[in-house]
C-alpha cells in the first residue's frame, strides 16, 4: 500500500462542482481544511466527508501538499496570508487547482522555500505545470483518486492555453460557416449533421497523423482552374461569405508556408 501524502486544503468560493475535491482518495489523504471561517471549513469537511476544519493557516503545517481551491481574484490575498506564517515551507508543496492561472501566481511561496504547481481541467484529465516536486505530488494524488494527469514543462501553460484555444474555440466559426453554406445549398437535417461529422473526423485523423498535406478536401481533389471558378462564383453569389473564406484560407496558407520552412 502506498504511503499517504498528508494533504491540506485552502478553499474559498463555491467548490461544490470541483473535480479535485471529488477524488475518492481524499477520505484517506485529506487533513486540515482552512477556509474563510472555521464553520465554513467544517461545512466543507462535512460535505467532502474528509478532513477537518482548522482556524489558522499555521494549522496546515502537518500537510506536505496543500491544495488551493480559490477564485482567481482571491489568490494574491491568500498567498500573502500564507507567507506571513511560520509554516515549514521547504518541506511543503502548494498547488493551485482547476484554474488557468500559472504556478507563477504562487512565486511568493516559492521564495519562502515551497514547491509550487497549478492544474487546469481538460475534458477527461488534469493538466499540471510547475516545480517538479509539487507536480509529482499532485499527480500522485490525482492518480490515487482514479484521475488521469498530464505534466507540462514548467512555464509551458501558455502554450497549452494556445493549443486548447486553437482546438476548441477557433475552429467553431469555420464550422458554423460550413453549416451555413450547406443549408444555403439545400442540405439540412441528418444529411447536414452527417457531412459535418465526416469532415470533423477527417480533420482529426489528419492532425493525429501529423502529415504535412495541409490542403485536404476539394483543394487537393480538383484542378486549380476549377477551384478558382468556384471562388469566382462564390464572390458573385455571396461576397461577404467569399471574403471570410478568403481570410481563413490566407491564414491557413501562411501557417502552411511557415511549417514547410521549419
Amino acid at each position: 500500500m502506498k504511503k499517504q501524502l498528508r494533504v491540506g486544503l485552502v478553499v474559498e468560493g463555491n467548490a461544490t462542482a470541483s473535480a479535485v475535491l471529488r477524488l475518492s482518495c481524499l477520505a484517506e489523504e485529506l487533513g486540515p481544511i482552512k477556509s474563510a471561517g472555521l464553520q465554513v471549513a467544517r461545512r466543507t469537511s462535512n460535505f467532502l466527508r474528509a478532513g477537518y476544519g482548522v482556524t489558522h493557516y499555521q494549522d496546515l503545517e502537518s500537510a506536505r501538499l496543500v491544495l488551493l481551491r480559490l477564485p482567481d481574484g482571491r489568490v494574491p490575498r491568500v498567498v500573502g496570508e500564507l507567507c506571513e506564517t511560520e509554516l515549514p515551507f521547504p518541506e511543503m508543496a502548494f498547488a493551485l487547482c482547476e484554474t488557468w492561472l500559472t504556478a507563477d501566481a504562487l512565486v511568493p511561496l516559492k521564495r519562502r522555500g515551497a514547491a509550487i504547481a497549478s492544474s487546469v481541467n481538460a475534458q477527461n484529465c488534469f493538466v499540471l505545470e510547475g516545480d517538479i516536486p509539487a507536480v509529482r505530488k499532485l499527480k500522485r494524488l490525482l492518480e490515487r483518486g482514479g484521475a488521469k494527469a498530464i505534466e507540462l514543462r514548467s512555464g509551458a501553460k501558455p502554450l497549452y492555453f494556445a493549443a486548447s484555444l486553437l482546438s476548441t474555440a477557433i475552429p467553431v466559426p469555420p464550422f458554423q460557416l460550413a453549416q451555413q453554406a450547406l443549408r444555403e445549398s439545400g442540405v439540412s437535417g441528418n444529411d447536414l449533421a452527417g457531412l459535418i461529422n465526416e469532415w470533423t473526423d477527417i480533420m482529426a485523423q489528419s492532425v493525429r497523423r501529423g502529415g504535412r498535406a495541409a490542403w485536404g478536401g476539394p483543394l487537393a481533389e480538383c484542378a486549380d482552374d476549377v477551384a478558382q471558378e468556384h471562388f469566382r462564383q462564390l464572390q458573385v453569389q455571396d461576397p461577404a461569405f467569399a471574403a471570410t473564406l478568403h481570410e481563413w484560407l490566407s491564414l491557413a496558407r501562411r501557417h502552411s508556408a511557415r511549417r514547410s520552412k521549419s
